[in-house]
């Protein structure tokens, strides 16, 4: 199967908001996993609260919209980079940095690994589109919860999973939370364009086992998929 790994950077933090490394080693086990049972995929990594803090710092400094979103997708580069290395030797060496690179690699045997790629993008949009550009009719969107929602399990504790969802009912989900730079909270409008018009299939799990991710790819029905059509 081929389709696009999108991890969120909430995973690849600790409790402590540490860049965990054991969690790093363990997604990039079952990634090995996944390549040696010849899936095709592409990962596009999140990047969780190293994004925010420096979006912070640069808020501090009185950075513009433009500035503050070339600080997430620094970290998202970190986490990109930190992400190659715990793939080695499977991996492309470096990340990822544009849609025209992406497009010459797309063919390579080596897993590619991208960050962010333009200001006011974000990496679920980066997703995306490369799954445009590859042609993956699947998007494994992979973060700290089980999937889908009616309403914000964080804030509302009786929130109810919904196992199949239409995009027109996510399209209300995701214009309902916020959209800053550094923080872009489960999906957004402009990644959905996308997934609409390429017509590709978006399954939520949680990373948390990242065994979860060999479930959804092997027909386990776990977390929320997309209805498309």
């Amino acid at each position: 199967m081929k389709f696009v790994l999108k991890i969120g950077g909430s995973l690849l933090f600790d409790s402590e908001q540490k860049l965990n490394m054991d969690q790093f080693n363990r997604i990039a086990d079952v990634i090995q996993q996944l390549k040696r049972e010849n899936h095709e995929l592409v990962l596009v990594v999140g990047g969780g609260v190293l994004a925010k803090k420096l979006v912070q710092k640069g808020k501090t400094l009185g950075a513009n919209r433009e500035a503050l979103d070339q600080l997430g997708i620094a970290a998202t580069w970190v986490c990109a980079q930190l992400m190659i290395t715990a793939l080695e030797p499977i991996a492309y060496p470096t990340p990822i940095m544009t849609e025209d690179q992406l497009i010459c690699l797309k063919d390579t045997e080596k897993i590619l690994v991208l960050g962010g790629l333009h200001p006011g993008q974000s990496t679920n949009a980066v997703a995306a589109r490369v799954a445009e550009v590859i042609q993956a009719k699947i998007l494994l969107n992979v973060t700290d919860v089980e999937g889908v929602y009616d309403r914000d399990p964080k804030q509302s504790p009786e929130a109810k999973l919904l196992t199949e969802i239409t995009l027109t009912k996510l399209r209300e989900v995701v214009s309902s939370l916020a959209n800053e730079p550094g923080a872009y909270p489960l999906f957004d409008n402009r990644a959905l364009d996308i997934i609409e018009r390429a017509g590709i299939e978006i399954w939520f799990i949680n990373g948390n086992p990242p065994q979860n991710m060999l479930q959804a790819v092997n027909n386990r029905k776990i977390g929320t998929r997309v209805i498309i059509s």
